[in-house]
């Protein structure tokens, strides 16, 4: 099982530095607003990349700044998409800096509930682009995969850090079950980017 998790993990990061690859070669095809996945993009997979290397203090510092990161860029992503006015952007912020300050104040599997509490957000601005999406859009959007794949990823990962204390009272085979679901859903998530960056076209 402990293998399984490690190749998904793998494969993941794999598909997401394919992915950055292809936009750094195509970033001129991407718009101000498209190129804000890029941001998101290039940011999880730095983090992805220090976890790789197991540094001593991953957990504590940089849990709580992927938190934090994740859920600025993303909801950058959607305010930008959806077009609403930049003080989202500073609500945004303020939410970013929350998390980071409720991480140095309680304890660290505390952190998994301001984990699913952004994720819930993220989800939020996610379906309501979709619906915005199939009312009144009339051009395709290029980033559509992106978008449906993003809304059923974190909608699981809502449930899976809720329960993640729970998970860790069971036998290491079915907590490994829990996680290489997160870990092929991410990889799935990462390879959405890889596609899309490669099919994009102006």
């Amino acid at each position: 099982m402990e293998q399984f998790f490690k190749i998904s993990g793998t494969l993941a990061d794999v598909f997401m530095g394919i992915a950055l690859t292809i936009a750094v070669i195509k970033f001129n095809l991407f718009n101000k607003k498209e190129k804000w996945y890029i941001y998101y993009a290039i940011f999880v997979f730095c983090v992805e990349i220090l976890l790789f290397f197991k540094l001593k203090w991953k957990n504590e510092l940089l849990y709580p700044i992927y938190i934090a990161g994740e859920f600025f860029l993303l909801t950058g992503v959607y305010i930008k998409k959806l077009n609403f006015k930049n003080y989202y952007f500073l609500l945004s912020g303020i939410v970013s800096l929350a998390i980071l300050t409720y991480s140095q104040l309680f304890d660290f599997p505390q952190n998994d509930y301001s984990k699913a509490i952004s994720n819930i957000i993220i989800v939020t601005f996610i379906s309501y682009s979709l619906l915005q999406e199939i009312k009144i859009s009339k051009k395709k959007d290029d980033f559509l995969l992106i978008d449906i794949i993003a809304f059923l990823y974190y909608l699981v990962s809502i449930f899976i850090f809720i329960l993640k204390q729970q998970l860790l009272k069971f036998d290491h085979s079915h907590f490994y079950i829990f996680w290489i679901i997160n870990n092929t859903l991410t990889a799935v998530f990462y390879f959405t980017f890889l596609y899309t960056f490669l099919k994009l076209k102006k």
